[in-house]
């Protein structure tokens, strides 16, 4: 699906009102440190850059759109993932403060580009606009691919995006990041090679 001249717009709409169903993954990971939150316009590629033997992203770029955002009103919801065509376990996230969020645009230079391992302390939404990507969880090592057009849940897991088609681009609504945490943590990569 091609936007023209107000896809920030629509996306942020479309955004908002997913947001009315979201949920916040209380995630707690002692392994992984925190650093200052992202502002609008910076990207989120040098957080955690002073911390040892973390992946990095590789021509791969988050710009934030709308800076940590707590809402007036108390939300709390759940959400319940089962990846398609697995007929695997649902994954649940019962979430009793779901009032934050950060928008942000994600994009990949070109095939190949890769976001590195990484994680948020909360989830995302993610919006497909351009491009194929490929997404490995830890928790299966299995990669699944998502396209233009395509709406994909991050159950706040540790996962690899990377770009498949001659770049990328997403939108990305972070749900339940805590005020003055980044919306995304680099962590060391996940052992997929063995899981083969």
């Amino acid at each position: 699906m091609k936007f023209k001249q107000n896809e920030t717009r629509y996306i942020l709409l479309v955004m908002g009102i997913m947001v009315t169903a979201a949920s916040l993954f209380a995630c707690e990971n002692d392994s992984i440190q925190q650093a200052d939150r992202n502002q609008p316009g910076e990207s989120a590629m040098n957080v955690n850059q002073e911390v040892g033997e973390v992946d990095s992203p590789d021509g791969f770029k988050v710009d934030v759109l709308a800076p940590h955002a707590p809402f007036t009103d108390e939300l709390a919801a759940q959400f319940r993932l089962t990846f398609a065509g697995t007929g695997g376990e649902a994954i649940e996230n019962n979430f009793d403060d779901a009032s934050t969020m950060i928008i942000a645009e994600v994009n990949w230079e070109e095939s190949g580009s890769t976001s590195g391992w990484h994680m948020h302390p909360g989830i995302a939404l993610v919006s497909m606009v351009d491009g194929e990507i490929e997404v490995t969880w830890d928790r299966d090592c299995e990669p699944r691919t998502y396209s233009a057009g395509d709406g994909w849940l991050d159950p706040g897991d540790i996962h690899n995006a990377t770009s498949v088609s001659n770049g990328a681009k997403a939108y990305v609504t972070f749900l339940g990041i805590p005020d003055g945490e980044p919306a995304t943590v680099w962590v060391e990569p996940a052992d997929c090679d063995q899981a083969e």
